[in-house]
């Protein structure tokens, strides 16, 4: 069978630092099939990553999700995932639901407000889980935005919406920054001393559902990629590596080093990357050495991205020397 590990994260955001904070890690099982197998750049973001998994054209993906949700139809939607922003030295980061543990309630009561706030504009919020919020548009907003995966951990400054009416959504964004701000939900949130609710993070418009056709069955435990593709019956992966059965080919979407990655946890993500080797690429490597796997091809985003694919037949080619995670980024 054919097996694909996607993992955001495992090459460091920073390509000029990269180099320097893996080089010396112990990784052979991934070097060998890194070196071993066909290697090609890909220096896609993570949302043109999740689309290319899922057999997606574009990140527009407001429109499958209210459609999976069951939501009235609208002229156009927009994804307005609730988020954390905060001051970290000369730029501000964002931080998504994962660091913040939301109940419905809580998401219902700042909708509530958002809704009353945004009436005049036309703008209709729902809440179909608490982390993941839509708004309903009146017509198209004329206005490009980042995707939420490309803009985690990385300064909003240079995200900020953009195009014919970019600077009529940024408004947007100040006057509901303000409102959360003052919010009772947040007061309560920050005297439990937990991350509040100071913003939205508005992407993904589309007025269409787009086919959603993976390439192989899934396993992920991201809450975007189960519900996209939910008539596909996306499977939460193991915490190892386990030998699929009943698949002539699977894709595996593991985002251990993801979060400390974006957030720059150098020491974080060295040990999510052993982890990896432990869990992940060593029986991987020897499954596909005992004939269990015919080929293993292994996925991953950002400045120093690739697609690697090894099969049994490439690991006999000794002449082919073990590729170091170091040597993937661009000089």
């Amino acid at each position: 069978m054919k097996y694909t590990l996607y993992i955001p994260g495992l090459t460091w955001p920073d390509s000029d630092a990269g180099p320097e904070l893996c080089k010396d890690l112990d990784l052979p099982a991934l070097s060998t099939l890194l070196g071993r197998g066909r290697l090609q750049t890909a220096t896609l973001g993570a949302a043109d990553m999740l689309c290319h998994s899922l057999g997606l054209a574009r990140p527009a993906l407001a429109a499958n999700l209210a459609h999976a949700a069951a939501l009235p139809a609208a002229a156009s939607w927009l994804i307005a995932d609730p988020v954390n922003l905060r001051v970290d030295r000369d730029r501000a980061l964002l931080g998504d639901i994962g660091i913040m543990n939301l109940s419905q309630d809580e998401a219902d009561a700042l909708l509530a407000s958002l809704n009353d706030f945004f009436a005049e504009d036309g703008l209709r919020f729902y809440a179909p889980t608490p982390g993941r919020w839509l708004v309903a548009l009146p017509h198209a907003s004329d206005a490009e935005f980042s995707a939420l995966p490309d803009v985690i951990g990385e300064d909003i400054n240079r995200h900020l919406p953009k195009g014919k009416r970019g600077m009529l959504w940024s408004r947007f964004l100040n006057e509901l920054q303000m409102l959360l701000y003052t919010h009772p939900v947040n007061d309560a949130r920050e005297a439990r001393g937990e991350p509040t609710v100071n913003s939205v993070w508005f992407w993904g418009e589309s007025d269409a559902v787009q086919p959603i056709r993976p390439p192989s069955p899934l396993q992920s435990h991201d809450a975007l990629w189960q519900q996209l593709a939910a008539d596909h019956a996306v499977d939460a992966p193991p915490y190892a590596f386990a030998l699929p059965s009943g698949h002539a080919a699977l894709l595996v979407h593991l985002d251990v080093a993801e979060a400390a990655a974006q957030f720059r946890d150098v020491w974080g993500w060295r040990e999510a990357l052993q982890r990896l080797e432990r869990d992940w690429f060593v029986p991987t490597l020897a499954a596909l050495r005992r004939g269990q796997l015919s080929e293993v091809s292994i996925r991953s985003h950002g400045r120093a991205g690739f697609v690697s694919q090894t099969s049994r037949l490439d690991l006999c080619k000794l002449w082919r020397r073990p590729l170091p995670l170091s040597r993937l980024y661009p000089q």
